[in-house]
């Protein structure tokens, strides 16, 4: 907090110079017209592609961390990943479930968060668009948008090259070219590769791990056969490996939660596995299950304009992406050789959007659309007992000879299919009622189907724990569901001023049913239902002080019945989708930026979430938790905040740019301050050993270079003051299969790190030509 004073007095003794710059607009396409983020009636935060090079957001990962109420927590893969707005989002732990909020690269729906992480590379904007979208997006997305938009073609030769080095053998490069090829035809070619070595240390094999190499390349071509015609196609590829993500037992010396119990201890040594990691906040783990997950991104798409005259615009956008990630699970985060897990888990996705924009800044104004969109999802994994499974179960000796362990080399494979349709038809509508003040109404139709094929089978011969206790056999076989719904939206905007926009907006959303795509303990359900949320904001867009100042402030609340949540097996071996009541989130957002100077920029965002499960009265029990529920053994969580829900959040950024005297040169400096609240890093069973205390986090960036930006060097800090912090936890995984001492299973947990402190170099060239 002492730095935050500094910076603050540093700012105040800096108000007082005289000259200024105005603060530049965001452009966006949120609402599908080219637009200042300022007219957008909802709340919305845009992140040009300059200012994410400036302030050195290199990936997802780094913009959430600069975003309150906006997340993507993972944990041990890939697939894991949750795009979180407000605190709710869906994980990907299981694949039979659908994101709550839509993640759009150049208009294409990305059916899996994980597929927005890798490099940001050409970027021309990040939008996170809070409350539902469904009237204005081809796919259902009730919670929010994340829409990403990379820079097209232009017949203005360009080129840049960016080379970085930097702690943890960081090593980068990235750039693009491009330009005309004719009078009709341009280019764009943008690469990146990024490389560096793990973050944490393995005690047990002596060498880091969670490491991180990606690569990939996308290209633009524009061709305009007339004057009213626009054609773009873009081909994109990627790659992301990594050694990840080994989790580290959190309190392991907790007197009731923690896994280091005198049972778990003398198991361990007796199996000649002895526990030596008692320290949860030092980047430090030890285990043998080193994960090995690959993901592969391709796509391509073909994006038409045709001007009909008059200023119709009829858009068309065909879409092809194919996503799979193959991963060897990190799973249980011990010495012990316990389970072994191949996952693969492959999107293929086609889809077609047509849209037709009426002209502006006319008395009635109109947006219409019609989707398509067919996604086949094939996820198989496969479960392998390891030497290290010690636990000896309590079963009846004529069942289960004694000791009752599950046997190293038994097996069990699990398959699912699915075959997702979906058609909808959307519109938007807009009343000008007077120069100053609009109504806009929104409807939205779809219909979805789903055409799945499970089936979880055991190897022949198997033993009794295996088969009876952790995996048992289930072929649930073909399953079919369809559902068709109707949603809606409304907001108006009253232009106070030329710099003042309030606004109010209410909608609705949905997100369909589905499969559990897992194996399912007793009781639980294959199937789930749809999941629907009603939203209203209200709030004020504005600039201040000659537009030196902006302020934007938004009030929300947001209920969502039905909502699909995802909690871990009894056994810890998988994680199952089931509807869990209701719940609401309300609270303010707000983001200012000033610009007291032409050399000082200043910016920052605040957040206040109010979230509570409001129906919520049989959920699964956390660890030693008292069922309210006797009968089946469940817990009422009315009143209680979900995890992932930090009530407090904000933001402060600082930058000063100044060239030097009578010359070409210019530098910078830029300090970027963020702050969280204490949050439950677990949802539902809401296990207090899991809770995350508050941090911060400071970056620290410093640069020199041309004024006519041929070059750039830049240093930066982030985490400067090496904050240890965990994004993400779970039960302790395949805690069932290990000896906790007698028949107990290992209790405990286990959390996922975010980075730690990190400094490197960048160069950056853009030859003129």
């Amino acid at each position: 907090m002492q730095v935050l004073r500094i910076i603050v007095a540093s700012i105040a003794a800096l108000l007082t110079l005289s000259s200024f710059a105005a603060i530049e607009e965001v452009v966006v396409t949120a609402q599908k017209r080219t637009e200042s983020v300022q007219n957008v009636p909802i709340s919305i935060t845009a992140i040009s592609g300059d200012e994410l090079v400036r302030r050195g957001l290199n990936n997802m990962q780094d913009v959430a961390r600069t975003v309150p109420n906006f997340d993507l927590p993972a944990s041990n893969n890939m697939r894991n990943v949750s795009v979180c707005i407000r605190g709710i989002g869906s994980t990907g732990t299981n694949p039979g479930i659908e994101n709550s909020v839509g993640t759009f690269l150049d208009g294409l729906y990305m059916p899996s968060g994980a597929m927005s992480f890798g490099e940001l590379s050409d970027i021309q904007t990040i939008e996170i668009l809070r409350g539902p979208q469904g009237t204005l997006y081809g796919r259902n997305n009730p919670i929010g948008a994340l829409n990403i938009t990379t820079l097209k073609p232009s017949h203005e030769t360009e080129a840049m090259l960016r080379v970085g080095y930097g702690d943890y053998d960081q090593a980068s490069i990235s750039g693009h070219a491009g330009g005309s090829l004719s009078d009709s035809v341009a280019s764009r070619l943008s690469f990146f590769y990024r490389d560096r070595e793990g973050y944490e240390d393995n005690l047990f094999t002596g060498s880091d791990v969670n490491d991180n190499s990606e690569w990939g390349l996308r290209g633009k071509m524009l061709f305009e056969p007339s004057d009213t015609v626009e054609v773009i196609g873009t081909v994109y590829y990627s790659e992301i490996e990594r050694r990840c993500c080994m989790g580290e037992q959190i309190q392991p010396n907790h007197p009731t939660f923690g896994i280091a119990t005198p049972g778990f201890i003398a198991a361990q040594q007796a199996a000649g596995y002895p526990f030596a990691n008692f320290v949860d906040d030092d980047h430090i783990v030890d285990g043998d299950d080193e994960g090995d997950d690959r993901t592969d991104s391709f796509g391509a798409s073909v994006q038409v304009e045709w001007d009909l005259g008059g200023g119709h615009l009829f858009t068309s956008i065909t879409g092809y992406q194919d996503w799979e990630n193959d991963v060897s699970i990190a799973a249980d985060s011990l010495k012990n050789p316990v389970l072994t897990s191949r996952q693969i888990l492959n999107n293929e996705v086609l889809s077609q959007e047509f849209r037709l924009t009426s002209p502006s800044d006319q008395t009635i104004e109109y947006i219409a659309g019609l989707y398509f969109y067919e996604q086949d999802t094939a996820f198989d994994s496969d479960g392998v007992i390891g030497v290290g499974a010690n636990r000896v179960f309590p079963a009846p000796p004529a069942a289960c000879p004694p000791p009752c362990s599950a046997v190293a080399g038994d097996s069990a494979l699990s398959v699912f299919e699915q075959d997702t349709s979906s058609v909808a038809v959307y519109g938007n509508l807009t009343y000008n009622l007077s120069d100053v003040w609009d109504v806009t109404g929104g409807l939205r139709w779809s219909r979805d189907e789903k055409d799945a094929f499970i089936d979880h089978t055991n190897a022949p011969g198997n033993g009794f724990v295996v088969d009876r206790l952790i995996f048992p056999p289930a072929s649930p076989g073909n399953q079919e569901r369809s559902e068709s719904k109707v949603t809606w939206s409304f907001n108006t905007r009253y232009q106070l001023s030329d710099d003042v926009m309030a606004f109010f907006t209410t909608s609705t959303g949905f997100k369909s049913g589905g499969f559990n795509s897992r194996r399912l303990p007793a009781g639980a359900a294959v199937e789930f239902d749809e999941e629907e949320s009603t939203t209203f904001e209200a709030g004020i867009k504005s600039f201040w002080w000659d537009r030196r100042a902006m302020l934007n402030m938004t009030v929300f609340h947001t209920t969502i019945e039905g909502f699909q949540e995802s909690t871990l097996s009894p056994t810890g071996t998988g994680f199952i989708v089931g509807n869990a009541g209701e719940q609401e989130v309300s609270g303010v957002e707000a983001d200012f930026m000033l610009a007291p100077n032409e050399n000082l920029t200043l910016n920052g965002s605040l957040a206040y979430l109010d979230a509570e499960y409001t129906d919520f009265s049989n959920a699964p029990c956390g660890a030693g938790e008292v069922p309210d529920n006797p009968e089946d053994k469940t817990c009422n969580r009315n009143g209680e905040r979900p995890g992932l829900s930090p009530e407090f959040a904000y933001t402060l950024g600082v930058e000063w740019a100044q060239p030097f005297r009578d010359s070409d040169l210019e530098w910078f400096a830029r300090a970027d301050y963020s702050w969280r609240d204490d949050q439950q890093l677990i949802r539902v069973t809401l296990d207090e050993i899991a809770s995350q205390d508050a941090y911060d986090l400071l970056d620290l960036r410093v640069g020199i270079g041309s004024q006519s930006g041929t070059w750039q060097v830049d240093a930066f800090l982030k985490n400067a003051t090496d904050e240890s912090y965990f994004i993400q936890a779970a039960g302790q995984p395949a805690g069932g299969l290990v000896s906790g001492g007698g028949p107990a299973g290992a209790r405990g947990f286990v959390g996922y790190y975010g980075p730690p402190r990190v400094w490197g170099l960048e160069v950056t060239l853009r030859p003129r030509g």
